[in-house]
């Protein structure tokens, strides 16, 4: 009997309230201000071209899933061998209605949800359908993404989707209901704010494992052409102009929107911080729930704000931080320019104490960003190894056998590699080799295909972890479903 399955450090953002200006009292302007600011960073597209109402009017026809989606259950670990899928695929095939409203979603340009708790009709609010970045009464500031919880129930309908079709040799259905989703998770992921891409991106290179998960599954019966048709036509093109670098995909710019609005409570008109304000807020923010490290808290930062920055220095700070960012996040990933220190690690923590505390270090984004890119190439790479087997009966010991016909060359590139190059492929043939991952041992055989990991460095997949944290990123075979197999996990 196999363990509960690994689930990866990740952090349900969709839930997370932030408190920020404990105890100031803004006026409603501040609120409207704030908002609108926000939902102008939004592409200006028409109604028909955004896709939110009617997921939306989806997920509230949707009846709930069997095993409750959250933290310890969703798309990963959906299969045909789970304790429950019986239940699993019975609730699948009663909203197969989501089917057509991800399709039709995923032919919209944008999301577009506005920002706002109030810039949704009632009945999505009393959902937690919402956007939440807003100046409440009595001076908090609220941050939540409750509506994410939509997008994972998509995403966990999709995998049920995907196997039950599979199951019953429905195989363009089940692909299609997999690419329509991640589809939409393309579209979220352009988001604003930092918590919602990331939770977007997460998301959606879970999808691309799921895929491979289901690939391995059925390997041989799935016929080349709708193999063909994933690695060449669908999932080359999940947002068109991506190609294999996700050149589209920006970096989000709503957290410094707030940010800003921030330095203006703190500071209230004047040009220096209020001592008594910048300690009441930033007392409680930094003492978290325990009022008895509040008192120390408080007194720290009323006196910082001694010899914090003026306003107007603060302010140009926040964009000199953004701005860097931007630039970093445009040039190539190994340029020499990313070898220098960030703004934001060279703020003085005393000067710029608001901005050090307040703007959260956007790094780990660009770790993100790679694995992402991991994830759809090598799905694409996935498929095509898998049509290539189906047409000849056997892997192919090189890679290049399966090129044009079966997988887009230029999608054969690893962003972890510092030259730019191509993933790793090693043919074994039926020699077993054996792997450390996150699930402990496993043993792999036939090809290979894998990324050099966050490290840089090929290890001969001696190790391999999901996110490429240490060692290398094996994305064929998929690792979940070896898992599974080698009765590892459930």
């Amino acid at each position: 009997m196999g363990f509960a399955p690994f689930r990866p450090l990740r952090r349900h953002l969709s839930t997370v309230s932030i408190v920020l200006f404990a105890g100031l009292a803004p006026s409603a302007m501040a609120d409207e201000t704030l908002t609108r600011a926000l939902n102008q960073m939004i592409p200006q597209v028409s109604a028909e071209n955004t896709a939110w109402t009617g997921l939306f009017d989806a997920y509230l026809d949707t009846t709930p899933c069997p095993v409750e989606i959250g933290p310890d259950f969703d798309q990963i670990d959906v299969w045909p061998g789970m304790d429950d899928w019986g239940a699993i695929e019975d609730w699948a095939a009663s909203n197969s209605s989501l089917g057509a409203a991800l399709k039709e979603a995923s032919g919209k340009t944008i999301i577009g949800l506005p920002y706002g708790r109030d810039s949704v009709d009632a009945r999505y609010r009393d959902a937690g359908l919402f956007a939440q970045v807003d100046i409440e009464e009595g001076g908090e500031v609220e941050i939540r993404f409750p509506y994410l919880n939509a997008f994972r129930t998509f995403s966990t309908w999709s995998a049920a989707e995907l196997y039950r079709r599979f199951e019953a040799g429905e195989w363009a259905e089940g692909f299609d209901a997999a690419i329509d989703n991640a589809r939409v998770l393309r579209q979220l992921c352009d988001r604003q704010m930092l918590a919602e891409k990331s939770e977007a991106m997460l998301m959606l290179a879970e999808s691309m494992s799921v895929i491979r998960d289901a690939m391995w599954s059925y390997v041989g019966k799935i016929p080349s052409g709708e193999l063909r048709r994933v690695s060449t036509k669908e999932l080359p093109f999940l947002r068109i102009a991506d190609a294999e670098k996700l050149e589209r995909l920006e970096l989000p710019e709503g957290d410094r929107v707030v940010v800003d609005a921030i330095l203006d409570e703190v500071f209230g008109g004047s040009s220096s911080p209020d001592p008594r304000r910048l300690g009441e807020v930033f007392g409680v923010i930094q003492s978290g729930a325990s009022p008895l490290t509040r008192f120390g808290a408080t007194k720290r930062w009323e006196k910082i704000a001694e010899f914090h920055g003026s306003l107007e220095a603060s302010k140009g700070k926040l964009v000199d931080v953004y701005d860097d960012w931007w630039r970093r996040w445009r040039i190539r990933p190994y340029d020499p320019i990313q070898d220098v220190p960030t703004e934001f690690s060279l703020l003085n923590e005393v000067r710029y104490a608001v901005i050090a505390e307040s703007v959260a270090d956007l790094e780990d984004l660009f770790d993100l960003r790679l694995r992402l890119i991991v994830e759809i190439n090598g799905t694409i790479m996935s498929a095509g190894l898998c049509g290539y087997r189906t047409d000849r009966g056997v892997w192919p010991r090189d890679r290049e056998q399966a090129y044009v016909t079966y997988i887009p060359k230029r999608f054969d590139f690893d962003p972890f590699d510092k030259a730019y190059g191509r993933f790793l492929f090693d043919y074994l043939g039926d020699d077993r080799r054996a792997v450390d991952t996150d699930y402990g041992r496993l043993y792999v055989d036939q090809c290979v295909y894998y990324a050099r990991g966050m490290d840089h460095d090929n290890s001969d997949f001696k190790e391999a972890t999901l996110d490429g944290i240490t060692g290398d990123m094996i994305v064929w075979p998929p690792l979940r479903a070896l898992a599974r197999e080698q009765g590892l996990i459930d």
